[in-house]
């Protein structure tokens, strides 16, 4: 089973999750691969055709032919499982760690082998979030978990093990410490100044117009005034809503 351990230096958890390292692996070497890859791989298991090498789906959104267009299914080499105690429990008089209790799963963003996400169709793409905004609801259900990640990794560098399109959700009992301190923060700020910190950034943002991505009804979309890395961008819902489940 995988196990949360807290580093008594920093406070932060930590995974140890010895499954993660049989998954499968599509980037097996450093030589770019110098053709495109097929719309369909038949030995790839998010693929049609290769259903039963997945363990059996969470979600399914099927288009008008009764086939799908999106699968949720459990991510069969979890970072954590969804048995077990979620007591924080003492290894000794220093030590602290916890059952890896949690659910992760992955989203098949479609059937297409070959179709990275910049390439598809706002319909598409709203299709997908609308997925995530879902199973995001759902999670919250199990008042074991206190934190919903959704994420999506591109090529080998950045972990992807697998081409075929596909995004990752993952539900924990702890939130991270760096979470931790950006909810810290937001809260200083509303008892300094009395007012949502995102909010005010919209506002200035909005302002200035320098940063603006995008921008629509709903939402804005920025380059942050003090980006960590290049193109850093955030997403920042225009109705003041404190979760991603609470959007509409």
């Amino acid at each position: 089973m995988p196990e949360l351990r807290q580093n008594p230096a920093t406070k932060e958890w930590v995974i140890i999750a010895s499954e993660r390292a049989k998954r499968p692996e599509d980037f097996v070497s450093e030589e770019p691969k110098i053709t495109d890859p097929p719309s369909h791989e038949d030995t790839c298991p998010f693929c049609p055709g290769n259903e039963d090498k997945t363990p059996p789906e969470v979600m399914r959104v099927a288009g008008s032919n009764g086939k799908w267009r999106v699968r949720v299914v459990p991510n069969k080499f979890a970072a954590l499982v969804p048995e077990g105690n979620v007591e924080r429990e003492k290894d000794s008089d220093f030590f602290r760690s916890m059952d890896g209790v949690g659910k992760h799963e992955v989203v098949v963003e479609t059937p297409l082998h070959n179709v990275s996400f910049g390439q598809m169709s706002d319909t598409k793409a709203c299709e997908i979030v609308h997925v995530y905004h879902k199973r995001y609801r759902e999670l919250l259900e199990d008042e074991r978990f206190k934190l919903i990640k959704i994420f999506r990794n591109h090529g080998k560098a950045a972990g992807t093990s697998l081409e075929h399109p596909h995004s990752q959700i993952v539900a924990t009992p702890i939130v991270p410490l760096h979470i931790r301190h950006r909810l810290e923060a937001a809260t200083r700020y509303f008892d300094d100044h009395g007012h949502c910190v995102f909010c005010r950034m919209i506002e200035m943002e909005r302002k200035e117009k320098d940063r603006v991505v995008l921008e629509n009804e709903r939402f804005i979309v920025i380059e942050p005034f003090a980006s960590r890395v290049p193109f850093e961008t955030w997403i920042l819902s225009k109705e003041h809503r404190a979760t991603f489940g609470e959007t509409t």
